[in-house]
């Protein structure tokens, strides 16, 4: 299988006993409760809102990273 996909055997093992990195976990869980947010104010709060709300949860995170991260899940304000 591993010369069918042109990979070494040690980096197809390297891959699957990986974990996720804290970056990755971190992502992850803001584009969860970013779209909760998004989707429990009816799609209509933007970025400012959305972090704020963030922060009053206990994410850390930039207005710009969370404008970046909605436009990354297609999330759109006030455009239906």
């Amino acid at each position: 299988m591993c010369s069918i996909f042109k990979v070494s055997r040690s980096g197809y093992y390297n891959w699957r006993n990986s974990t996720a990195s804290p970056q990755s976990v971190r992502k992850a869980l803001l584009l969860q409760r970013i779209t909760y947010h998004f989707n429990d104010n009816q799609g209509r709060i933007g970025s400012p809102t959305v972090t704020i709300l963030l922060r009053q949860e206990g994410h850390k995170g930039s207005e710009r990273t969370v404008g970046k991260y909605m436009r990354e899940l297609g999330l759109r304000y006030g455009r239906g």
